[in-house]
């Protein structure tokens, strides 16, 4: 229920346009009534009674029969019938118009709050940590910001809609029912205590089967992402069988829930409707009885009252499937603000300024951990304002969780990370990365034009995009995409291009603090060459730290760091790792390190 109210709230910007449909539903039930009360006169005209001389009947359809059977007299009755029918028609009219104009003015708000809930999960992404985010899987996170945001727009927003509108025709029709017939009326109303305890308890049992449902769909969202982004590694192995079978067991059982679902939502139409038409039966013999008694009711006003009181029928059903919806769409809803309600780590205040980058950057005693994984121990590191270091060692050794702590994605668990004397946890990270530029193994790229891509279509010196573009060799292929797209990942780019265009991106940063993730690593010789040279030109003067494993990017580094197993054992340049015959040396005379020039020096 708290996320229904939740949900509610949101709609506070949008309170006139949920006053003017109030209005425009409260409308439509006084048409709704209103044309069947207008049948009356009709009804009594076609069987000649009148019913101006029933005893004890309501003071307005004494009034109505006398006014009716006044203007038949004075005009006949074919011309009363006619104006009655005209009248019927205009109220008919009357009725859709005020209709279509409820749902006209609630059509921005269904949209408005579904629209600021993606913007706020958007948002909510992309300020979570990576640490956060490696918790959740993309698949599901994606499912949340479609599936279960559609679930709440037509299920729940849908229903609170009919929730508003029906009722009122509810109370509506049944105030002109009491005056018709008291004894009638108390027994269409006892549909209302049975109805009520088997919806509430079908209700809960739809909730808790729907949030399983929402759960299971984000799973197989996830898989399918998978099965996509790995389809080369799928078909290289043949595993395609072993795939869909694995997946196909997904999909049944999420096709197991749904069927529960639907089963339970689907219940609460005949449980209404059966409950309807048994208390329809028993109105029709008491109203019969009235009829033939000529006591309350003319046989006109029985059919009025029994329309009437079919309209109360799929009101009813309207909003029994309101509260299924309701509660159907609160399960997706407390998904969505599980995501939107996780807390998003602080930024410090402290500023960082251009001056701040002419000092080292210092991690002491530097502890991080993934869970229960160790992953740096005690690490003691200083990197030299504007000088290059490289990070080499084994796999796993923490060479990219030190960049990332480096870059403030994280903080670590124990020691500290600071800019001079600015400890990264206290300064504003917006600051800070101002003046960082990332260039990762694998080219993170946006289905955008090239310079979308570079300068995040910021608005900027379009001669700084140029020297971007040229620093990084880009100019041989940026004008075949003139006004085009890369597509997704930029899969129109070659892999050396990919990488090209992730340095430009860092060249028009203009960093101070320059991270290079195996930014070479996956290319071939020729496009390493050309990567490398817009490399070595975007390391001039700059405070870097580079992850490599080819000779040619780290033997000219300032300083080279040997990570095993979360700390440094090795610190030195090229020439003395090598004279000091340790770990470092070994992986040089291995060939382990790759140099295109065949140098081991």
């Amino acid at each position: 229920m708290k996320a229904f109210l939740r949900i509610i709230r949101t709609m506070t910007p949008y309170a006139s346009y949920i006053a003017f449909a109030a209005f425009f539903n409260l409308l439509t039930v006084v048409f709704s009534i209103g044309s069947i009360g207008a049948l009356i006169p009709l009804l009594n005209i076609i069987f000649d009674t009148p019913g101006s001389d029933l005893v004890g009947a309501a003071p307005w359809k004494m009034a109505l029969a006398g006014r009716v059977e006044a203007y038949r007299d004075l005009h006949g009755a074919s011309a009363t019938l006619v104006q009655i029918i005209l009248l019927v028609f205009t109220i008919f009219i009357g009725k859709n118009l005020s209709r279509y104009a409820a749902l006209w003015t609630l059509a921005p708000v269904r949209n408005g709050v579904v629209a600021n809930f993606k913007q706020a999960l958007h948002d909510q992404w992309i300020a979570l940590s990576l640490r956060q985010h490696s918790k959740w899987q993309k698949g599901d996170l994606l499912t949340r910001a479609t599936a279960d945001l559609n679930e709440i727009e037509w299920s729940m927003l849908k229903g609170m809609e009919g929730f508003v509108r029906d009722p009122l025709m509810i109370l509506g029709t049944l105030a002109v029912l009491f005056t018709m017939s008291p004894t009638l009326t108390l027994w269409a109303l006892a549909i209302i205590p049975i109805s009520g305890g088997l919806i509430a308890t079908v209700g809960k049992s739809l909730k808790r089967s729907a949030k399983e449902a929402q759960g299971l769909l984000g799973q197989n969202t996830t898989a399918l992402e998978e099965a996509l982004s790995n389809l080369p590694i799928i078909k290289s192995y043949a595993v395609e069988q072993q795939i869909s079978s694995s997946f196909a067991q997904r999909v049944r059982e999420w096709q197991r829930t749904m069927t529960k679902v639907f089963r339970k939502r689907d219940l609460s139409s005949p449980i209404a409707e059966v409950l309807g038409v048994s208390v329809l039966l028993v109105v029709l013999y008491l109203g019969g009885q009235e009829v033939l008694t000529g006591k309350r009711l003319t046989g006109g006003e029985l059919v009025a009252f029994i329309l009437l009181f079919y309209q109360l029928i799929p009101a009813f059903k309207n909003v029994t499937n309101a509260l299924y919806d309701i509660q159907k769409g609160t399960a997706s809803a407390q998904r969505i603000f599980e995501v939107l309600d996780t807390e998003v780590p602080p930024s410090g205040v402290q500023p960082v300024v251009e001056e701040d980058w002419k000092k080292n950057i210092t991690l002491r005693d530097v502890r991080f951990s993934y869970d229960d994984r160790d992953v740096l121990q005690g690490l003691d590191l200083v990197i030299p304002a504007g000088k290059t270091t490289a990070l080499v060692g084994p796999s796993g050794g923490g060479k990219s969780s030190l960049l990332y702590l480096l870059a403030g994605f994280d903080n670590p668990q124990q020691g500290s990370v600071t800019l001079g004397t600015k400890d990264l946890k206290q300064v504003n990270m917006a600051d800070y990365r101002k003046w960082l530029g990332w260039v990762p193994q694998h080219p993170l790229l946006f289905n955008d034009g090239i310079q979308g891509n570079i300068t995040f279509n910021a608005k900027g010196s379009e001669d700084s995009y140029k020297k971007a573009i040229s620093a990084a060799y880009c100019d041989d292929f940026v004008s075949n995409f003139d006004g085009q797209t890369i597509g997704e990942g930029g899969s129109f780019l070659s892999g050396g291009q990919r990488q090209r265009v992730s340095i430009a991106r860092a060249f028009y940063a203009n960093p101070k603090l320059l991270l290079l993730d195996e930014a070479t690593a996956a290319l071939d010789n020729e496009s390493e060459a050309r990567v490398q040279q817009s490399l070595d030109a975007l390391m001039k003067g700059r405070t870097t730290v580079v992850v490599a494993h080819r000779l040619s990017t780290i033997k000219h580094a300032d300083q080279i760091a040997y990570l095993e197993k979360g700390r440094i054992v090795e610190l030195g340049t090229h020439q003395q790792l090598l004279s000091r015959g340790g770990k470092y040396a070994a992986l040089v005379n291995l060939g382990t390190l790759n140099a295109n020039d065949g140098s081991s020096e």
